[in-house]
């Protein structure tokens, strides 16, 4: 009998993951399941003086929990180094035992995606989506192009030659290929100084035997390939990680281009613990800050000032960027749309507990984050309401309702 926690983002992201996973993974045997998205991510976990903010190592870390990433998950190897060892700087002892198991089937991001996507964005200039500019949606349309895929186990007794070798054909040919397409949809961009620097970094020798040395050391040095089932089986507690926001799911035509192309919700934890039939017990712990908010462009219902949250609050993980701007604030919808994104993902539940019903004892629920910002209110469209009174309203859906401590707020 397993314990499982799916950690999931209620609105657009940045709604307090981190601390969640952080706290279910306290005095547990656990294993982290990173499973969408890539180094984009940035969850944050705080205790004392201690402060770091994680991309893809899962942030139960600190408490000495294992991080495994799904075959759905975008690793950047380039980027993984400068991750882990500042963990284990900051985290002293805990940090001494980090451990990544992956699937072999993992689709890396390289260097050329990373440019492509911060090339792009340049051409856009005002029309720009406010992409985190690591290259996510670049990395999975050149892996859906299949010759130029690379994928984890591609490294396995790779040397930095070999990788240079790979590296070079995806610049080359496909790069080369998706600048003329970028060229052709907006010429009079591309006299640009800052298009024309995008292009200078793409044609750097140094930059891509640095990314081939980097990525094959990183390999080597931090990736154990990894059987999930077998895995699985090793941990008392496994927890999902998920990235983003459930409103940014690739599937919520709604908000349409503004969005995430990976499944932000339950999907891809269902279709895992489905392969390891599992048993147990499941939590589907959506998070959601009390008041809501959302990085770069796309619709924002319910969009104020940070001043009409709370003037003095401070966020030091989403700093203003050139890519995102500033992190945009909103009000909470009341109601049956409050619940609305969580009723539509608890589809999914059904397809998982087909064959499970008896093995999993399910239960939903709800945790507020950021509540010392906001009074112990929640800040929604029409009124401010007493934490009392969305606690009646969860129990009335079949939602258990619970608030993180005050220092427990995080991204």
């Amino acid at each position: 009998m397993k314990e499982i926690k799916v950690v999931i983002g209620k609105n657009f992201g940045d709604e307090g993951k981190g601390a969640a996973v952080d706290r279910f993974c306290r005095g547990k045997r656990a294993l982290v399941v990173r499973h969408n998205g890539g180094a984009q991510a940035g969850h944050t976990v705080e205790e004392g003086s201690f402060r770091f903010v994680f991309h893809q190592l899962g942030s139960g870390s600190l408490r000495g929990a294992s991080t495994y990433w799904s075959h759905t998950f975008i690793p950047d190897l380039l980027k993984l180094s400068e991750e882990i060892e500042s963990f284990k700087v900051m985290a002293g002892k805990a940090g001494a035992s980090v451990k990544i198991y992956a699937h072999s089937d993992c689709a890396c991001a390289t260097v050329y995606d990373v440019l492509l996507n911060s090339l792009t964005e340049q051409v856009r200039g005002s029309k720009k989506h406010g992409s985190c500019g690591m290259g996510i949606y670049e990395t999975l349309r050149r892996t859906g192009d299949g010759q130029y895929a690379l994928y984890l186990k591609d490294f396995i007794n790779a040397e930095t030659e070999d990788i240079a070798d790979r590296l070079l054909k995806i610049r080359d040919e496909y790069v080369c290929k998706r600048i003329r397409e970028l060229h052709a949809g907006n010429q009079e961009q591309w006299e640009r100084q800052e298009i024309q620097k995008w292009l200078e970094l793409i044609a750097d020798e140094n930059i891509l035997w640095n990314a081939a040395l980097r990525m094959c050391d990183n390999f080597k040095k931090y990736i154990v390939l990894a059987d999930w089932k077998q895995l699985a089986g090793q941990y008392d507690t496994i927890v999902f990680e998920n990235a983003q926001g459930l409103m940014l799911d690739m599937g919520n035509m709604e908000y349409y281009p503004h969005l995430t192309p990976s499944h932000t919700g339950l999907t891809n934890a269902a279709e895992l613990l489905q392969e390891i039939e599992a048993s147990g017990s499941l939590e589907i712990a959506y998070i959601s800050r009390t008041y809501v908010t959302r990085h770069g462009a796309g619709r924002l219902d319910y969009e104020c000032d940070k001043a009409d949250i709370n003037p003095h609050m401070q966020d030091a993980t989403n700093v203003p960027n050139a890519w995102q701007d500033s992190l945009r604030y909103g009000k909470h919808p009341w109601g049956e749309e409050f619940f609305r994104y969580i009723r539509k993902d608890l589809q999914v539940l059904e397809t998982l507990l087909k064959d499970n019903k008896d093995r999993l004892q399910t239960r939903i629920t709800l945790w507020l984050t950021h509540v010392d910002e906001t009074g112990d209110k929640v800040i929604f469209a029409d009124k401010t309401r007493a934490l009392e009174e969305v606690a009646d309203e969860c129990e009335k859906q079949g939602i258990a309702f619970h608030v993180f401590e005050r220092q427990g707020k995080c991204n």
